[in-house]
């Protein structure tokens, strides 16, 4: 199922290459993110209680640098180039400047990189990865902000990727499928990935042929 693209002679993007250096596993990243939403103290995702903390507490996860460095050590992302790939797209990732990222966005941005495997297993644990709560359903916004994700972290290895525009179709037409009784406000991403594998625009991205690179029209 799917298209695999680690076995594509076709398949030319540079995240995919790097995925093949790089060493960190998929249970190494979601034991990543896991620490991190620990250390960002968010109660709806910690478990803690709301009382116990202050009106200043943001409601998303936000990690600084300092604290990612903690938890890359504490589930023993070792490798030094792992550690340095990781540290380097936080601080791309890093658009304010004030040295904070979403960890849960981050990490599924950066999910292709634990995985070798073809386009559709790389979706299913960059849903996994969000699907913090492990409901098996996302919404149209959660499909673009997963698909956002991965896209700029291609963009940042120099792949040319997705429009935002493009990314909105996919989420439009994958959502559109689902019947009425299945969709709701949410779908069940396992039974859509083989559909979200293979929409034509995830297949032309997955094979280097995205129409924006970052900063310019390709």
């Amino acid at each position: 199922m799917g298209n695999d693209q680690s076995r594509s002679g076709t398949n030319r993007l540079a995240i995919t290459a790097m995925s093949n250096v790089t060493k960190i596993t998929k249970s190494q990243l979601t034991e990543l993110r896991d620490r991190c939403i620990e250390l960002s103290k968010v109660p709806s995702l910690t478990g803690l209680d709301d009382s116990t903390v202050s009106n200043d507490t943001p409601k998303n996860p936000l990690i600084t640098s300092r604290d990612f460095r903690i938890a890359m050590a504490e589930v023993g992302v070792s490798e030094e180039m792992d550690a340095e790939v990781l540290d380097r797209l936080f601080t791309m990732w890093d658009k304010t400047g004030d040295d904070k990222v979403d960890p849960i966005l981050f990490l599924v941005g950066v999910s292709p990189l634990a995985s070798v495997m073809d386009i559709e297993v790389r979706l299913q644990f960059a849903f996994e990865l969000f699907d913090v709560k492990k409901t098996g359903k996302i919404s149209h916004g959660d499909i673009m902000l997963i698909l956002a994700g991965i896209n700029a972290t291609a963009s940042y290895f120099g792949d040319a990727v997705l429009t935002a525009q493009q990314i909105e179709i996919i989420a439009d037409d994958v959502f559109k499928s689902a019947t009425a009784a299945e969709r709701g406000d949410k779908i069940n991403y396992m039974d859509r990935l083989d559909e979200f594998s293979n929409h034509p625009l995830v297949v032309q991205f997955a094979s280097g042929g995205g129409t924006m690179r970052y900063g310019t029209a390709k």
